[in-house]
């Protein structure tokens, strides 16, 4: 009984002076309601059915949908490891493992998942549909569609403005050689 005492009030103390603007555990369990609520999550985000925050610098790991502002450090999830829904609003770096990434605002590093929405994004995406509203780096998937990309390899393969190359089976760029070349397309100044 001591025992359960003590856990008890160990928990209950970590909640009650977690409230301030860092924390280093976070549970969220609804949209409205974390538990170890911080403006800052330094450690470990564990979103239940959808948690939202305003910074995580660590493992953020959802069991159906997260909701971040700024992110620094793992996404993933219980689907195979992966998240269901990752999302982050404003600017994120490190990796996202999930069914889908949506993320808008700056976006570095490596994701991973059937579909990779972004805004502006500069690194790796593998996924089945890659999607960037302005611009994406390196993009390996299916369907490939960026504003402005710099590779691209896909079976469909989109892209505004190409910086360098589509390799697909149909390539479609403004200002590749011919705005739309099956298997290879590259923009002529390189």
């Amino acid at each position: 009984m001591r025992k359960i005492i003590l856990i008890f009030t160990l928990m209950l103390s970590i909640v009650a002076t977690s409230y301030g603007k860092t924390t280093y555990l976070q549970v969220g369990v609804t949209p409205t309601l974390n538990l170890m609520s911080g403006e800052t999550v330094k450690g470990l985000r564990i979103p239940i059915l959808f948690g939202t925050t305003e910074k995580v610098v660590g493992v953020d790991f959802n069991m159906l949908a997260g909701d971040v502002d700024e992110f620094t450090g793992l996404q993933g999830g219980v689907f195979l490891g992966a998240g269901i829904v990752n999302k982050v609003n404003k600017k994120f770096r490190g990796v996202g493992l999930g069914l889908a990434n949506i993320h808008g605002g700056d976006s570095k590093g490596l994701l991973i998942g059937p579909y990779n929405m972004t805004t502006d994004f500069k690194g790796l995406k593998i996924g089945i549909i890659n999607y960037s509203k302005n611009s994406g780096s390196y993009e390996l998937g299916v369907i490939n569609n960026s504003k402005k990309a710099f590779f691209q390899l896909g079976v469909l393969n989109f892209a505004d403005e190409i910086d360098g190359i589509q390799i697909g089976l149909i390539n479609f760029a403004k200002n590749g050689v011919l705005p739309v070349m099956p298997f290879v397309n590259f923009n002529w100044r390189l």
